[in-house]
């Protein structure tokens, strides 16, 4: 062919970067546009007046976050707006819900790892909330990894922003499709089934399915079972195992992980973590294993959290001499 692999990977890249970009400047666009639209027509909207009004009169952090809050949340109404038609819900604002963290996780063998995560889902009742977009620096949400030194390339779980849209025939439905760029600026899409069972009042199992192509990667499959209990009211385990496979490199990949949290009388929570992951080629052998203690709390506002995470991490590729860290973050929640 007349083009390189390798060229139309780079192509469908700017592609992907492009539209990442032109979103977060137009959720600016909108904030700053609401803003103005807001100061040449005071009587707009009530609520807006309203919002403007009680941002306004708040101190430094808090106006910020507000005007954050109020940015999101225009943005989010002005997509929900292009949906619009007759018979539908034509007055449900749009949800958004999202967190932005910042961190550093100095290791020994590496004491400058910086770490910069988000997470964005937008809801559209003017399709009945079956369409959702969703924007994020992970693949999956149900990747709860939080150290990005374990989050290798040769394990497939590199660093990968992804946008995408999220389909559900209805908004109850077990199975839902997607479709956007993720895993390295590649467009995607997938199908996945996902259910859970209760065993007993305090027992649950959670799990899925998939397939999804990828441009580069082809073809891919994933299974996740996650059994969740309930100790008490302040605390509890999960069991985690995946497998996902990818047709590129015919590999699969799996984890299996432990956590046990709990949360104190104050809301300071504690989450002890044991995870291993692995893969079946050369043959089926671990690369990885992690041990961690997550602390969090929050801190000063409702919005605001601080994690401190210390950690041992043991990897192939450093012929898993143990490696120690300290992950420090800040965590900042947004809903509208």
């Amino acid at each position: 062919m007349f083009y390189t692999c390798s060229y139309r990977e780079r192509i469908l890249k700017y592609i992907a970067l492009f539209c990442y970009q032109s979103l977060l400047f137009f959720c600016l666009a909108g904030s700053v546009n609401a803003q103005i639209e807001y100061a040449k027509k005071p009587d707009l909207m009530k609520y807006d007046k309203q919002q403007f009004d009680f941002c306004d009169q708040l101190g430094n952090l808090d106006k910020q976050y507000c005007y954050l809050n109020f940015g999101v949340d225009s943005t989010a109404n002005t997509i929900n707006n292009w949906f619009k038609h007759e018979g539908g819900d034509n007055y449900t604002p749009a949800k958004t819900t999202g967190r932005l963290r910042f961190g550093i996780e100095p290791r020994s063998g590496d004491l400058a790892e910086f770490d910069f995560r988000f997470k964005i889902r937008v809801k559209l009742p003017a399709l009945k909330d079956r369409v959702e977009l969703f924007f994020s620096d992970e693949e999956d949400d149900v990747n709860q990894q939080n150290v990005k030194a374990a989050r290798s390339d040769g394990l497939d779980n590199r660093d990968q922003t992804v946008v995408a849209l999220q389909f559900k025939k209805e908004d109850d439905d077990r199975m839902s499709y997607r479709i956007g760029f993720g895993r390295g600026s590649q467009l995607y899409t997938r199908a996945r089934y996902s259910d859970s069972i209760k065993y007993s009042e305090n027992g649950t199992l959670n799990y899925f399915s998939e397939v999804n192509y990828y441009s580069s990667d082809k073809l891919g499959f994933e299974v996740n079972a996650d059994y969740q209990y309930l100790v008490d009211s302040r605390s509890a385990y999960e069991i985690n195992n995946s497998f996902r496979f990818r047709d590129k490199s015919s590999t699969w990949f799996w984890r299996h992980e432990f956590r046990y949290g709990f949360t104190t009388k104050n809301d300071v929570n504690y989450l002890f973590t044991a995870r291993v992951d692995g893969k079946n080629r050369p043959k089926y052998r671990k690369e990885q294993m992690l041990m961690s203690v997550r602390y969090k709390r929050k801190v000063l506002r409702d919005w605001l959290y601080i994690e401190v995470e210390p950690f041992v991490l043991w990897l192939r590729k450093e012929d898993f001499r143990p490696s120690i860290g300290l992950a420090l973050r800040t965590e900042i929640h947004f809903s509208t």
